[in-house]
């Protein structure tokens, strides 16, 4: 018999409520281990206590009045749970998903042929500056800006 049987039997041990042969495998893991008598003094003191406790009167309606309000608590706790049937954490999980296939289908949907300006567009100064002759073109500027951001010319 190992220790977690040995435990689940102490009250039928007590209580003398075991066939023969399981009291005396109870009894020689016992007198094998004796350090297990405390175990069995303290459940046997807790059983005392147990049986000398004074016993409470309740009403004859008492399960049934304390089912009722239970009940009542459990439907209380359905209908304010949450927002249509999701919990609050979960609703708000839901509306940032739709939100997100919301506006990502709005940004693919977009029309292509839109007449907003796109930076990425290539545009010559030409077709910029159309009606103002006098600007120079970028040719004949002497120092560009390099990508790193230091200057160069193309003097040399």
């Amino acid at each position: 018999m190992d220790y977690n049987k040995f435990e689940d039997r102490i009250s039928d041990w007590i209580e003398n409520s075991m066939d023969i042969k399981e009291r005396n495998e109870f009894e020689k893991f016992l007198k094998d281990n004796p350090q297990y008598q405390t175990k069995i003094d303290s459940v046997r003191t807790a059983i005392a206590a147990m049986n000398s406790a004074p016993t409470l009167k309740v009403s004859e309606n008492f399960e049934k009045n304390l089912n009722n309000k239970i009940n009542a608590l459990n439907k209380s706790d359905k209908s304010t749970s949450g927002i249509f049937g999701f919990s609050r954490q979960n609703f708000v999980y839901l509306t940032l998903s739709v939100m997100c296939i919301f506006m990502l289908s709005a940004y693919l949907l977009q029309p292509t042929d839109s007449a907003y300006l796109v930076a990425d567009e290539d545009t010559s100064i030409e077709e910029v500056n159309s009606e103002d002759q006098t600007t120079p073109e970028i040719k004949d500027i002497d120092i560009l800006n390099d990508v790193n951001g230091s200057f160069v010319t193309d003097k040399d």
